[in-house]
C-alpha cells in the first residue's frame, strides 16, 4: 500500500515512474475475498477514523460513496475473563478511561486496581524524554492490573506485539504527548477529544471501511495509475547507484531511474540497500517481524447463541487460548454476511504465539472454532470457513525504534536519490503507511526537481 500511495502521489505531481511489484497481485496485505454472500478481509479490515490519511485518499479517488462507518450502536468490545465475556467499560481510549462512572461499575478491574488507576490523576509527569516500553508506561501511569486486563490484550490484538518490548513513542505517540502536556492521561483525554470531534459531541464511528472491502481502495489506485507504469510479477534483486542514477536489476531486466523509493518490508529493504550502506542494512535487519493468521467463520444466526452485540472480543494471555481476538465482522460493518447469517473473524499468532502461522488452514479453522465455541455458544460447525496466513508480515516497533530510524535516515541521506517507506520504517497501520508513502513520494519529487 505504501508503494501504491507513493505512485499515486507521483502521478498527481506529474512525475513519471515505474512501479515494480514482485507479486502478480498488488496491495500487499490488503486482501478481500467473497464467497457465498460473505465478504472476508484476509488482512486489515478497516482504518481508524481518527487517522485521516486513508479516508482522505478514498475521497480523492471518488470512493466517498463507498465508505462505510463501523456500527455505532453496537460498538462495545468484550474481554474474556475466566471463560466469560465481560464488556469493556465505555469511554476507554486504548486502555485509558475517559469516563469515571463506567470504569467504577466495571467488574474487569478490582477495586484496588481501580484505585491504582485513579492515581493517574495526581501522579507527576515522567522525568526524562527517552523512549520506554508500552508496558512500563501503563504500569507507571495506571498500574499492573490495567496493563494486564486492558492495554495488553488490546494492543496485542492490534499489533501482534509484546508490550514489554513495544516502543511507546513509536506505537502510541499521542499518549506520550498527553502526559507531557497534561500530566494526567485521564484529564488529557477529557480535554482533547479525538481529531474532528468536539468534547461535547456524541462518540462517532471508531473505524471506516469500504462497501466492497478494502480491495476497492487497491483497485481504485491501480485504475488511476498508467497501465504502462505498472509491472506486476517483477521482483527487484539488486539496486546500484551509477552516474547520478539508480539501476535496478529485476527478473524482467534492468531499470534505470533518477530516484528509487523502496516501499518493501524491512528485511527486503536491508538486502537491497546492504551493498550501498552496510549500517543502514543493519538497522533495517534489526526490526523484528511477527507472524499471524486471520480466520473467518460463517454460521447461520441460530447456530450462535451470543447476541454479537459489539465489535468483538479480546483474549488476555492468562486465559490460555491461542486465539487473541475474535471480531464480529457482520456486526461491525454492514454487508459482510447475508441475511440470517453471521461472520466471525479470529486472530491468531503474534509474538506470543509465533508458530501459529505455520498451522495449515484446517488446523487454524478448527482451533478458532473450538476456542470460541464456549464463549460465543457456537452450536454447529461453520458453514463456510477461510484462513489467511501472514508469516513474518507484521513489523514490530520496539523500544528505541525512532532513534534507530533516525540513524537510518542519516545514512540514507548520504545515498542521493534513495528513499525508504513502508510498514515498519516510520509507520504501521493503513492510514499511517499511506500517509508516509505519499510524503516520501513528495520528497522524491522534490529531489528530482532540485537535481
Amino acid at each position: 500500500m505504501a508503494g501504491l500511495a507513493a505512485a499515486y502521489e507521483l502521478q498527481g505531481r506529474g512525475v513519471r515512474f515505474v512501479l515494480l511489484e514482485a507479486r502478480e497481485r498488488p496491495g500487499g496485505v490488503v486482501r478481500t475475498e467473497r464467497a457465498g454472500g460473505f465478504l472476508m478481509e484476509g488482512g486489515p479490515d478497516a482504518f481508524l477514523a481518527q487517522k485521516p490519511d486513508a479516508i482522505a485518499l478514498c475521497r480523492q479517488l471518488g470512493l466517498e460513496a463507498s465508505l462505510v462507518a463501523s456500527n455505532t450502536e453496537s460498538r462495545r468490545v468484550f474481554l474474556l475473563r475466566k471463560g466469560r465475556l465481560v464488556p469493556m467499560p465505555e469511554g476507554l481510549a486504548l486502555g485509558v478511561p475517559t469516563r469515571i462512572g463506567p470504569m467504577a461499575r466495571s467488574s474487569l478491574i478490582s477495586w484496588p486496581g481501580k484505585a491504582r488507576m485513579a492515581l493517574d490523576l495526581i501522579l507527576p509527569r515522567r522525568r526524562g524524554s527517552g523512549d520506554e516500553s508500552v508496558a512500563d508506561f501503563f504500569r507507571r501511569r495506571l498500574g499492573r492490573e490495567a496493563l494486564a486486563r486492558l492495554a495488553d490484550p488490546l494492543l496485542g490484538a492490534i499489533h501482534g506485539g509484546d508490550p514489554e518490548r513495544m516502543s511507546m513513542r513509536a506505537i502510541l505517540p499521542r499518549m506520550a504527548e498527553l502526559e507531557e502536556r497534561h500530566r494526567s492521561l485521564v484529564l488529557g483525554l477529557q480535554r482533547t477529544p479525538p481529531p474532528g470531534r468536539t468534547a461535547s459531541a456524541a462518540p462517532g464511528p471508531m473505524f471506516y471501511s469500504l462497501k466492497g472491502g478494502l480491495s476497492e481502495l487497491v483497485d481504485a489506485l491501480v485504475a488511476r495509475l498508467p497501465a504502462q507504469s505498472l509491472r506486476g510479477g517483477t521482483a527487484v534483486g539488486a539496486v546500484r547507484l551509477a552516474a547520478g542514477s539508480a539501476v535496478l536489476e529485476t527478473t524482467a531486466g534492468g531499470v534505470r531511474a533518477r530516484t528509487v523509493i523502496l516501499a518493501v518490508p524491512p528485511p527486503v529493504a536491508a538486502q537491497l540497500i546492504g551493498p550501498l550502506d552496510g549500517e543502514a542494512a543493519r538497522v533495517l535487519s534489526s526490526i523484528p517481524l511477527s507472524s499471524s493468521a486471520t480466520v473467518h467463520l460463517a454460521y447461520r444466526r441460530e447456530d450462535v447463541a451470543h447476541l454479537l452485540d459489539g465489535h468483538g472480543l479480546l483474549v488476555p494471555r492468562g486465559e490460555g487460548l491461542r486465539t487473541v481476538a475474535c471480531g464480529f465482522a457482520s456486526t461491525k460493518f454492514p454487508g459482510r454476511a447475508p441475511a440470517g447469517h453471521v461472520l466471525l473473524r479470529g486472530a491468531v499468532g503474534g509474538v506470543r504465539d509465533p508458530q501459529a502461522a505455520q498451522l495449515d488452514e484446517r488446523e487454524l479453522i478448527d482451533l478458532v472454532h473450538a476456542e470460541m465455541s464456549g464463549p460465543l455458544g457456537l452450536r454447529a460447525r461453520p458453514m463456510l470457513a477461510r484462513a489467511f496466513r501472514w508469516p513474518s508480515a507484521t513489523p514490530q516497533m520496539e523500544v528505541g525504534h525512532l532513534e534507530r530510524i533516525g540513524r537510518l535516515e542519516q545514512r540514507t541521506a548520504a545515498l542521493p536519490g534513495v528513499f525508504l517507506t513502508g510498514a515498519g520504517v516510520r509507520a504501521v497501520g493503513l492510514p499511517d503507511v499511506i500517509g508516509d508513502g505519499r510524503r516520501t513520494a513528495a520528497q522524491a519529487a522534490g529531489f528530482i526537481a532540485g537535481a
